[in-house]
């Protein structure tokens, strides 16, 4: 299991008066928050040999390990091989969400799973401006969010709905549609197409949200679709 995120984060301190002392949270690499009892018991032996204080379950299905003392940062780094820079500067969405899909919940009509891990694999033409994020929603529950991720991706019974620059943050936007009735490899080569688009037309920082008001659904159809 390899980390890929350490971020500085200032946790106050017990007495009132005192600095505070910086600390890390790392975040282990976890495709779609699926574990098995081998890897929660990786992640308990972790926190046990780093003393790690505090562990939470992230809105974005992953499991953050809070409070790293920095003096551990760089033994930690060694032993699982914590890539330092972000996934989107090495061609890579920043995450993927999918729901348990047709292979786990009675109402999924789309292998949520299987797509999120082949989204997650994905090369890009290069860095991408900012960092994406994708929600696979197995089916019209939309139980990922899908409307509101960079990239949104939910299953229908004729296939799968495309939608793209969505935003849940300070500036929330509900993604345009680009596309529906998609098979699996359909869905997958669309969505490559899509951010390799948005690689060569945005400007640097400018998340996919911002990009489509500037742009327009039409245009991205038209260079997407013709």
């Amino acid at each position: 299991m390899q980390l890929y995120a350490c971020t500085p984060m200032n946790l106050s301190a017990s007495a009132p008066g005192t600095m505070t002392h910086k600390t890390y949270t790392v975040l282990p690499d976890i495709h779609a928050g699926m574990l098995t009892p081998d890897n929660l018991e990786n992640l308990a032996a972790l926190a046990r040999s780093y003393r790690i204080p505090r562990m939470k379950i992230t809105s974005a299905q992953r499991i953050a390990v809070l409070g790293l003392a920095p003096d551990d940062l760089q033994a930690l780094q060694a032993e699982l091989g914590i890539t330092s820079s972000p996934p989107h500067t090495r061609n890579r969405v920043h995450y993927v969400q999918a729901c348990p899909g047709s292979t786990w919940c009675k109402h999924g009509v789309g292998d949520a799973l299987t797509v999120g891990r082949r989204l997650e694999q994905l090369e890009l033409a290069g860095p991408l401006p900012a960092k994406v994020k994708v929600g696979v929603s197995g089916c019209r529950m939309c139980c990922c969010e899908s409307w509101v991720r960079d990239v949104g991706l939910a299953a229908e019974k004729k296939g799968w709905r495309l939608s793209f620059g969505g935003n849940g943050a300070g500036r929330p936007r509900i993604g345009d549609l680009v596309a529906q009735g998609l098979s699996d490899d359909e869905a997958v080569t669309l969505v490559k197409k899509t951010l390799n688009y948005y690689i060569q037309e945005a400007r640097c920082k400018t998340r996919s949200a911002r990009f489509m008001e500037r742009v327009g659904i039409d245009t991205l159809k038209k260079a997407l679709l013709g």
